[in-house]
């Protein structure tokens, strides 16, 4: 009798410990499933703002500059409010200009023209509209990320841009 009860008792503490290493690694499992829900989250919400930034140029119109020029159109001004008011609502997020060029002319022209274009952005954006300046980067891409072909006015048009990417929050 004394041996079944032995026997039991290591057969509990045995299954116990099976049990308890079990728990442990559902818990190891459990807090991966949360990190990548947050980063899910996280990717979900910068996706969402970017979103709202590039919906704010299809309706109040594209960031326009002179041709070969940094100086930003003064009727842009709409568009830039309406962006600067999104920063506002979202004060936690960081926003990279993202300036872009056609591929007429040299490649490293375009590459100087698309950084000072993104530069002239971000400088309106704090100067005129009160932004913090940390919320902000600018970077150029020259002609390197077309969205429109480049053998036509209207291609070369669309190529001419200015994108607001959020990075981080």
């Amino acid at each position: 009798m004394f041996k079944k009860v032995a026997i039991a008792a290591v057969l509990s503490l045995m299954v116990s410990g099976v049990a308890y290493a079990g728990l442990d690694a559902l818990k190891g499992l459990g807090k991966e499933a949360g990190k990548g829900v947050a980063a899910s989250a996280k990717e979900g919400a910068l996706s969402a703002v970017t979103k709202k930034l590039k919906k704010v140029q299809n309706e109040k119109g594209p960031i326009k500059f002179k041709t070969g020029k940094a100086e930003i159109d003064p009727s842009c001004d709409k568009t830039m409010t309406a962006i600067a008011a999104i920063m506002t609502d979202y004060p936690g997020f960081h926003v990279q200009v993202d300036g872009h060029t056609d591929n007429v002319g040299k490649p490293e022209a375009n590459q100087k023209l698309s950084q000072d274009r993104a530069d002239a952005v971000v400088k309106y954006l704090v100067d005129k509209k009160a932004v913090d300046a940390k919320r902000l980067s600018a970077k150029g891409f020259g002609d390197s990320k077309p969205i429109a072909d480049n053998k036509t006015k209207a291609g070369q048009a669309k190529n001419r841009r200015v994108d607001f990417t959020v990075t981080k929050m």
